[in-house]
């Protein structure tokens, strides 16, 4: 497996996907909060030259903890977006190029072709919005005012983390299944957003993925008692996810793969 994950972190640098993730969350962590200390109030006075910093400020919350909230929602709608194309071909790509079929001839299991995937790409879903999340904080306190502890914010940014390693499984699962790169994109997403909405419309975000956006975003001192169960949840799923995309690709014919 370490060849397999060594093969991983060079085709992530090669083409630049690891250097994509970092530089697309860190892009909007620096650029909410100039947008809500500086873009946003220009753009308001112009439209309504009345308008006071009062008025204003009732209007938008221009704080450090609204920056942030406001980049967390980013996170979610155009952070989501990010990984999903970026990631899209990291098996469908690979099924489409035939480029499975040298490391199954020297001997690789399908399983460690998998899990060193999700173990390299997952570490950075997992630190790009981490190390993003903790740049907001610190900036949008130097340009607001500090309001909460880091804490929470470094929490908030692991949670975001896990579920982007949840939409790379389903990536992934997709891509095994579809083995066309963008297609799998779109349909990744359609399944991150739908669970989103199923989720928010029926009150059930604790027993999906989405409730650790949810929980992400309150930045409470002291998280909610559901999180265990949110956490176990998105781990049984990411599961099934790795169980199918591993049955697919057992089960895939050779002159399939070849297709």
């Amino acid at each position: 497996m370490k060849q397999d994950i060594i093969k991983e972190i060079r085709f992530g640098f090669r083409n630049s996907r690891i250097l994509i993730l970092f530089i697309g969350f860190l892009f909007f962590a620096i650029l909410t909060p100039v947008m809500m200390k500086v873009i946003m109030p220009l753009i308001l006075q112009s439209q309504f030259p009345g308008m006071t910093e009062q008025m204003l400020s009732e209007m938008v919350d221009m704080t450090q903890l609204g920056s942030i909230r406001s980049y967390m929602g980013d996170v979610f709608e155009i952070g989501s977006i990010i990984v999903a194309f970026t990631l899209c071909g990291l098996m469908a790509q690979e099924i489409k190029d035939n480029t499975l079929v040298l490391p199954l001839c020297a001997g690789r299991q399908f399983g460690a072709i998998v899990s060193a995937k999700m173990l390299v790409f997952g570490t950075v879903l997992i630190l790009a919005p981490t190390l993003s999340l903790i740049v907001n904080y610190v900036y949008s306190g130097l340009l607001f005012a500090f309001d909460i502890g880091i804490g929470p914010v470094i929490r908030g940014g692991l949670l975001q983390g896990v579920y982007m390693v949840f939409l790379l499984a389903c990536l992934i699962m997709w891509g095994s299944i579809i083995k066309k790169p963008i297609a799998a994109g779109f349909v990744s997403l359609v399944t991150a957003f739908g669970l989103h909405f199923v989720g928010s419309a029926f009150s059930i975000s604790a027993y999906l993925p989405s409730g650790l956006l949810d929980e992400a975003q309150q930045l409470a001192v002291i998280p909610a008692a559901s999180l265990i169960q949110t956490l176990c949840m998105t781990a049984g799923i990411i599961g099934v996810f790795a169980a199918v995309t591993l049955i697919r690709l057992k089960h895939m014919e050779w002159n399939e793969r070849s297709a």
